[in-house]
Formats: C-alpha cells, sequence, structure tokens
C-alpha cells in the first residue's frame, strides 16, 4: 500500500504508514511484522522496533514497557511508537516520560497519513536519526577541539612564563606564577567542564 494514497481504515494500513515513515527516517529496510508473530512489534528494522495502536485507548506507560520489553536484548536498536491521534495529545504523561527516560520515538498520526512527533526523540527520528547523531558527534567534536586548544594554550603560556623568568629576572617569576595559576585554572576546568550536547 502507499501510505499517502488513501486513508488509514485498519490496524494493517497504519503498521504500513508506520513503516513507509520509518523508511523515510533511515531505516530503509522497516517492514510490517504479519500478524500474531511480532510479540509486541509491528514493525522491524535492522536498527529500530516500533508498535503501532489504531483506534487505541490513550497510550500508557505499560504500553510503552511493553515495547521495550519486546525489543529483548538488542538495546541498540532505536524504538518508536505509533498512536492515532484521538485528542491532543493520545499519550498520558507518565507514557510521555518513561518514553523520554528510555529514548523511545512518539508519534501521533492522522487518518488522513498526517505525522506528528509528540517528544525530542520524535523530532529527532524525523529529521533522520543519523543526521542528528552525525551533527551532534560533530558539535561534541568542536567543543572538544576548543577546550583542549584553551587548555594547551595555558599550558604553553605557564612554560614561557617559566622560561621568562629563567632568563631575565626574578621579577619575572611574578608572570610564571600568574600563568601557572591560568595553568592550573585550565586544568581543573578540563576536570569539571564536559561539554554537553543538548
Amino acid at each position: 500500500m502507499d501510505s499517502r494514497s488513501r486513508y488509514i481504515t485498519s490496524s494493517k494500513d497504519a503498521e504500513h504508514f508506520a513503516a513507509a515513515r520509518m523508511r523515510e527516517m533511515g531505516f530503509p529496510d522497516a517492514r510490517v511484522t504479519g500478524l500474531g508473530a511480532d510479540g509486541g512489534i509491528d514493525v522491524v528494522a535492522r536498527r529500530a522496533v516500533a508498535q503501532v495502536k489504531w483506534m487505541h485507548q490513550k497510550v500508557t506507560r505499560p504500553d510503552l514497557q511493553r515495547l521495550y520489553g519486546a525489543r529483548g536484548a538488542e538495546h541498540l536498536k532505536d524504538m518508536l511508537f505509533f498512536a492515532e491521534l484521538i485528542s491532543p495529545s493520545p499519550y498520558t504523561a507518565h507514557a510521555v516520560e518513561y518514553a523520554n527516560e528510555h529514548g523511545i520515538g512518539l508519534f501521533a498520526y492522522t487518518t488522513d497519513g498526517n505525522l506528528f512527533p509528540q517528544n525530542q526523540h520524535a523530532r529527532d527520528f524525523t529529521t533522520g536519526i543519523e543526521r542528528v547523531r552525525t551533527a551532534r558527534a560533530a558539535k561534541q567534536a568542536r567543543l572538544m577541539a576548543i577546550h583542549s586548544l584553551v587548555w594547551a594554550a595555558l599550558l604553553i603560556g605557564s612554560i614561557c612564563g617559566l622560561l621568562v623568568s629563567a632568563v631575565v629576572d626574578m621579577s619575572a617569576i611574578k608572570l610564571w606564577i600568574v600563568f601557572l595559576v591560568l595553568s592550573l585554572l585550565g586544568l581543573a576546568l578540563s576536570r569539571i567542564y564536559r561539554p554537553m550536547v543538548d
């Protein structure tokens, strides 16, 4: 079924819609598992699993816990949950909290084929999870490079201060002490400050 060609009128339509959206998100092998064989997983890909609810009451924390449990020992797989948009949010507050703690992307869909991310993990998936991870890794690398350059500059300044004090005269010892203190401060900051990525 082309998930955009007609309305979602059954749980099977909803599962195919979710699989198609997952392929767009960067899981090219996403496929519907088939009736009864999924153990709580409706769509599977090499790097992700998803559960899909159609004509369902609000999704609760236990619903998400079942998805988490159905993933089994494959903890590197991403988890996505699709629920029909039956109210402003098809997820209870406790469900959203659990999803945020465990990295589950929450989505709401309408019967005419629109998809709405319900938490940050879902927004990351719609952006394309690999692009998000690549951007975050690049940002982390830039922050660490800046961090290292600052520390190196402080250390070099301290060494230069020591050399100046040894060559010029004893009054340069004050300059060296300033550079030494700055270097120690840089070292302390390097141990305390760990650049975090949103």
